[in-house]
């Protein structure tokens, strides 16, 4: 037997040994830190706060329409789980106007007029709005029973108070959308937060750290790709004001600002704020902050929302980014979190005369007062 042989050949297999253990404590690291474990949730609340009756089902994204002081919810979505088909879809009407104090905080269905809109293949996930022609115009991403992905878009009769459905529009551009915001009539940008079109394959990007997000610009006829290669591209806001676009990078908890082309065709990125949490939908206040409701917890909230008819919870928050004038740097404040026994998945926080809703992926809708501004 040759000893020198048998050396190396040890040797070999030791740094090879070696090489797989450290990768294996590398990918139960990233595990670790990708699902947020062994961080502490500390509750605070603005002010007080109370459930709204209605949307029992989730308020996945919330629409204000601040000269009218309403808001437009959705519930009940189908997000990579065909087994909750049975889930009945709606839109709600939320009035920040209606008395706060001891009555309770109702949000009003709607109810969805046309002959062509099939409300049993309705499961809302995010959606924007633009006036045209004097009419409020929602576009709501939708994902049918089979987790086929679309755009409805519906006109809000107040009469009703009802919804008018004007149009489905699908894409191949429409791969996994997430959410939306209107730029101009039947226009808007539109984030898909991955690829896989199931819980497996999307799990399996989010351990990888594959990244097979993108953001397209529809500018009502075609579809425009601006950005690609992101991981899990979620929320967005625009603010025609500065022409800055906010995009909430869920898998990398940062949130980017970017600088959109006159076409819409294009962006220029002017900075990222890491954010240290799962952020989910974005809201732009009158000021300029941009709103969140983000998961801190992401392994609670991956079986909180794969467990939407189950009693499993997670942790809220909501956080305020507050960008200096150059967009260069923001400050970041937390006015809203709970370990999930009073919200449970949030999802975003809007704002209105001194009262925040918090929306939730599928577990309620939370309304709280605003005690001081200062808070925030």
């Amino acid at each position: 037997i040759d000893c020198q042989l048998l050396f190396c050949l040890f040797s070999k297999m030791g740094k090879i040994l070696t090489a797989v253990v450290i990768g294996l404590c590398a990918f139960a690291w990233r595990v670790y830190e990708s699902m947020d474990m062994g961080r502490s949730i500390y509750n605070h609340r603005p002010g007080v706060c109370r459930q709204v009756h209605g949307p029992v089902k989730g308020s996945e994204d919330i629409e204000l329409i601040r000269s009218e002081g309403i808001a437009f919810v959705t519930s009940g979505i189908l997000y990579l789980q065909p087994r909750r088909a049975h889930i009945e879809g709606k839109m709600f009407l939320y009035d920040f106007n209606q008395k706060i104090g001891s009555d309770k905080l109702v949000a009003q269905e709607l109810p969805i007029k046309g002959a062509s809109f099939d409300q049993n293949n309705f499961h809302p996930h995010g959606l924007s709005h633009w006036v045209v022609n004097g009419v409020i115009r929602l576009y709501v991403v939708n994902h049918d029973d089979e987790f086929k992905h679309s755009i409805e878009i519906f006109d809000y009769d107040p009469t009703g108070p009802a919804l008018i459905h004007k149009k489905t529009l699908t894409h191949p551009s429409f791969i996994r959308p997430n959410n939306l915001v209107a730029v101009g009539p039947d226009q808007f940008i539109l984030t898909n937060d991955g690829v896989g079109q199931t819980e497996i394959t999307n799990f399996l990007e989010i351990l990888t750290g594959y990244k097979g997000g993108s953001v397209f610009f529809w500018d009502g006829k075609e579809s425009h790709e601006i950005l690609s290669g992101m991981g899990a591209p979620n929320g967005i806001t625009y603010d025609i004001k500065t022409n800055k676009l906010f995009i909430s990078e869920v898998n990398y908890r940062r949130m980017h600002v970017y600088d959109l082309a006159k076409d819409r065709k294009s962006v220029d990125l002017v900075s990222t704020v890491n954010l240290y949490s799962a952020c989910d939908n974005l809201f732009l206040d009158m000021d300029g902050s941009v709103y969140s409701g983000c998961h801190p917890l992401l392994h609670e909230a991956a079986k909180s929302i794969g467990d939407c008819d189950g009693d499993a919870t997670s942790a809220s928050q909501v956080l305020r980014i507050k960008f200096d004038t150059d967009y260069k740097t923001a400050a970041v404040s937390e006015p809203y979190a709970n370990d999930g026994k009073e919200v449970s998945g949030s999802t975003l926080g809007v704002l209105y005369n001194n009262q925040m809703l918090i929306g939730t992926v599928c577990k309620g809708l939370l309304h709280c007062e605003i005690a001081d501004p200062s808070v925030l």
